[in-house]
């Protein structure tokens, strides 16, 4: 993904997701959200919302550390579903301009997004579209960082076919291991949406144990 094109991916990314939250009804909007414990899907839209006021308000970072995101929920607690998605996009204009010169952020906003949108579909048992252009830069942003990872803890040169959306390369590393997988299902797996073991019965090629145990994970490892 070029940092030039990160504005306009969340923009396309935001605009599908406000659309589906401004659909739901009630009871659908505090439905928990397995993957993101303790948090309604409304919780999950003020989130994303909050990130982005928070960054728009000169709000010192980590925007996404565990302190940060109870802030952001907890700030919007009162505010309806509705009201929140009124914030995020009010805050549209200017957080293009904020993206524009500040795009590794928005990169990492990109990614954040797709796998909330994943998060909230999966809670709401919606169908999730493989080939959204914010999914595909999603993926490419984690597996970039995951091959990096690879190379550097345990030389291994990982080398991921992205179903429907090419082949990803090592660029370093001497011990060869092989990922096909979709994008979604990568991202659901290197986030930790799904257990260890579920990552292992992913299309290897070559044995990804060390990988799995030590560096595969974005954020933790899962059992």
């Amino acid at each position: 993904m070029a940092n030039n094109d990160s504005h306009d991916l969340y923009a396309a990314g935001r605009t599908d997701l406000i659309g589906q939250l401004r659909s739901l009804d009630a009871d659908q909007a505090a439905t928990i959200v397995p993957t993101c414990p303790d948090w309604t899907v409304k919780d999950v839209a003020a989130h994303l919302s909050g990130l982005v006021t928070e960054a728009l308000s000169d709000v010192p970072p980590p925007y996404g550390s565990p302190e940060a995101t109870a802030r952001q929920v907890g700030d919007r607690a009162d505010k309806t579903l509705a009201e929140i998605c009124d914030e995020w996009e009010a805050n549209g204009p200017a957080f293009a301009e904020h993206a524009i010169g500040e795009p590794a952020f928005a990169t990492a906003l990109v990614a954040d997004l797709a796998v909330h949108h994943h998060d909230i579909a999966e809670a709401l048992d919606l169908p999730i579209d493989e080939k959204t252009p914010g999914t595909i830069a999603a993926a490419e942003r984690y597996l970039e960082i995951l091959q990096e990872r690879a190379a550097d803890k345990l030389d291994i040169a990982l080398t991921v076919e992205l179903v429907d959306a090419g082949v990803r390369p090592a660029s370093a590393g001497s011990r060869q291991l092989t990922l096909t997988v979709s994008p979604v299902d990568f991202l659901r797996n290197v986030t930790g949406r799904r257990t260890q073991a579920d990552a292992k019965a992913l299309d290897w090629t070559g044995d990804p144990t060390d990988l799995l145990a030590t560096a595969f994970y974005q954020y933790q490892t899962p059992g």
